[in-house]
């Protein structure tokens, strides 16, 4: 049976809506970009994108999901033309610099050189700080791991501090210098990758999104903010404590099961579940005290 035009018209009618709805450009844009930039790390890395990058790229499309039908193109010519230079400006120097054996420092910068152009399109320069979520999230997934290590340094040294109170209350005669624990039958020195470093950079993303879905006052999200960094340490040097006495009883087979095997997975859950469960804790009291204020208002 053959389909008549007004039948035609009707199925492609959602399908016309939807290309006429400013998001889904935006979204489309953002999701192939985010998937270029992947696609450029893995050919110049030879490694697949970290979960970080994973995460903050999902984490500004979300946000922005939230904000959908806010969503005007509200920039100027000169914002909206310096917008789609630098999204240009990037995505030509990924295609040019393909032949390199190292990313330079400035391909670093791509997801936040790319949000801020979508931005200034979409809002210009006046209300582009409305979008500071977005902007904070992209900055956290643009610095190079090694300047996020440097930043976040004093957090090594307190890990260090931490695991020798930690092996001094068990009963361990320590001594510590710098990011080095020793003890008798060996010693430890927490390294950037094994410090509580990684696990914040990695839920800090999902922290600035839920704040974003839960709004709250500026006092608890300074709260969450310290509550997850405290978290994320003490549960970290658990598993340091862990190591370290494993280290001491020289079993390495234990030892490699809880540095890089299923154990250090095991902590990762930890992490995750601990953190989900406080946030959920505070923003879900937070929502009770909003909603029996408003009760005790009526």
């Amino acid at each position: 049976m053959e389909m008549t035009i007004q039948q035609v018209k009707s199925l492609l009618k959602p399908i016309k809506q939807k290309l006429e709805h400013k998001a889904f450009w935006v979204f489309t844009t953002l999701s192939c970009l985010g998937i270029f930039h992947f696609c450029y790390v893995w050919t110049i890395v030879g490694n697949l994108p970290s979960l970080l990058d994973v995460l903050g790229w999902g984490s500004i499309g979300f946000l922005l999901w939230q904000k959908r039908h806010k969503l005007k193109f509200r920039g100027g010519f000169l914002s909206s033309i310096i917008g789609l230079v630098l999204i240009l400006w990037m995505v030509v120097r990924h295609i040019f610099t393909r032949s390199q054996t190292h990313m330079d420092v400035l391909s670093h910068f791509f997801p936040i050189i790319i949000t801020i152009g979508i931005l200034l399109i979409l809002s210009g320069f006046k209300k582009i700080i409305n979008y500071r979520s977005e902007l904070l999230v992209a900055t956290f997934i643009s610095l190079p791991i090694v300047s996020l290590y440097i930043i976040l340094k004093p957090i090594i040294n307190i890990d260090a501090q931490f695991l020798g109170f930690i092996l001094h209350y068990i009963g361990f005669q320590v001594v510590r210098q710098n990011a080095t624990v020793s003890f008798p039958n060996g010693s430890v020195e927490i390294m950037g990758s094994c410090s509580s470093v990684g696990p914040i950079l990695t839920i800090l993303p999902f922290i600035v999104v839920m704040l974003n879905i839960y709004p709250v006052s500026k006092s608890r999200q300074i709260f969450v903010y310290l509550s997850t960094i405290i978290s994320v340490v003490c549960i970290n040097n658990i598993r340091l404590s862990i190591l370290a006495i494993l280290i001491n009883n020289r079993d390495k087979v234990n030892f490699d099961y809880w540095h890089t095997g299923g154990g250090a997975g095991i902590f990762s859950n930890i992490i995750v579940f601990f953190v989900g469960c406080l946030c959920y804790q505070i923003l879900n009291h937070n929502a009770s005290s909003s909603s029996s204020s408003i009760r005790g208002a009526e």
